[in-house]
């Protein structure tokens, strides 16, 4: 991460903790709220086993298991749509990060993260491990919104139109650099969507990020719910700006003497296609 969007990050969870203690002081903190942070606390313990995995399977065993949860706790068609969508988005997620784990293209990422393992001080993950808790307690909140509203409205359509598609885009464009990369690891991707969009995997995600948003957006009441809402899905759309951001530099210090990069680079676009 960046420094801005480390100070974000930062921000966004000291919000979090304080929506947390008014909820809790205020009583609208429900036991499915308890049980969502159960579930993250839960998920979240990755991070002690190696820290790179808190990011992809801590990540989406949350985003399955509290979009299960509202299901389960609210049943609704609107509850089905958004939490089910969510279910889809953090399942797709977890098999392609297993399937990424164990690919020989994905080694040598691997051996790094294992070496900045050994670098991370037991303080540092402490303090991510506390951050990205409330970050995933709070990711589906949006959901929860839903849930308690119960009322399938054209938002709520959209929003979950909007993440399936995003989850899907995602999913192809993963699927199709995993490819690339088994063939030639050491080059930059340019088959299928990369061949006019250098990001559409990042692009995705925003796109579940922004489903998410329109569809609480559309049930909240009061400037409280829109902010918990918000925040999660606000923060990992400015992280995807920002990786897209910092792999186009990292790109272009490795492949920038290369004409067929400079090629691409000028006939494609970052996260919206040319």
């Amino acid at each position: 991460m960046g420094g801005w969007i480390r100070i974000v990050f930062s921000l966004f969870g000291l919000i979090m903790i304080g929506l947390f203690v008014n909820g809790v002081m205020t009583g609208t903190w429900s036991a499915v709220n308890w049980a969502m942070l159960g579930v993250a606390v839960t998920c979240c313990l990755i991070i002690f086993v190696r820290f790179a995995f808190v990011f992809d399977f801590g990540y989406a065993s949350c985003a399955m298991l509290n979009g299960a949860l509202i299901c389960i706790a609210r049943p609704s068609a609107a509850s089905l749509l958004i939490g089910g969508a969510a279910f889809l988005y953090g399942m797709r997620l977890f098999a392609f990060s297993w399937s990424r784990v164990r690919s020989a293209s994905y080694a040598n990422r691997m051996q790094n993260t294992g070496q900045a393992e050994v670098d991370m001080p037991m303080a540092a993950k402490a303090a991510l491990y506390v951050m990205l808790v409330w970050l995933l307690t709070y990711h589906m909140m949006a959901v929860w919104f839903v849930a308690q509203a119960a009322m399938l409205s054209p938002g709520v359509v959209a929003g979950g139109v909007i993440m399936l598609a995003g989850t899907a885009l995602e999913g192809i464009a993963d699927r199709q650099k995993q490819h690339a990369k088994a063939l030639d690891p050491g080059a930059f991707v340019v088959v299928g969507i990369y061949s006019r969009w250098r990001h559409p995997n990042y692009s995705g995600e925003i796109g579940v990020q922004v489903g998410l948003v329109i569809a609480g957006l559309s049930v909240t009441t009061g400037i409280v719910q829109a902010v918990m809402a918000v925040l999660t899905p606000l923060y990992i759309t400015l992280l995807m700006i920002s990786e897209a951001r910092r792999l186009d530099d990292r790109q272009a210090e490795r492949y920038g003497s290369d004409p067929a990069w400079q090629a691409y680079r000028a006939r494609s676009g970052s996260l919206l296609p040319r």
